[in-house]
């Protein structure tokens, strides 16, 4: 959660009874947040798996070498 949101939510508690509805509101938009955070972790773990998974492969074919290596431009 966000500072300024964090700071938003001690008031309102501070401020005691009334303003529950806020609280909830801060609560659940911190929860999507975190949310969409964890999706975009699991995306990004998916992709470091499958390039785990590429670089095991092509060392046990023995052919490692070939793994996104840069080619050389000729020169003029």
């Amino acid at each position: 959660m966000p500072i300024k949101a964090i700071r938003r939510y001690a008031e309102l508690v501070r401020d005691g009874h009334g303003n529950e509805q806020e609280r909830l509101s801060l609560m659940q938009a911190h929860r999507a947040d975190v949310v969409a955070k964890i999706a975009e972790l699991q995306d990004n773990l998916q992709l470091i798996d499958h390039k785990i998974d590429v670089y095991q492969g092509r060392l046990a074919a023995g052919d490692a070498d070939r793994l996104w290596a840069p080619r050389r431009r000729a020169k003029a």
